[in-house]
């Protein structure tokens, strides 16, 4: 991957996983309306979300490390 596509995919890794880590059940609803599943957001995908919150922002992290190195 060239390095301006490294950036933008790790720029909305982090992104996304600051947004799945700071408010699940809003990006719950929104995924919902959209997807038609789960149809009711709830605690335990709400804890789920934020666990794939903190991957996406460490993957999202290597990825710029790699990206301007």
């Amino acid at each position: 991957m060239s390095d301006p596509v490294k950036l933008a995919v790790g720029l909305a890794l982090v992104a996304w996983g600051f947004a799945d880590y700071l408010v699940p059940r809003s990006v719950l609803r929104v995924q919902s309306a959209l997807l038609s599943l789960p149809p009711e957001p709830n605690d335990d995908f709400a804890a789920y979300k934020r666990r794939v919150g903190l991957v996406c922002i460490l993957v999202g992290v290597v990825t710029l490390v790699l990206a301007v190195s």
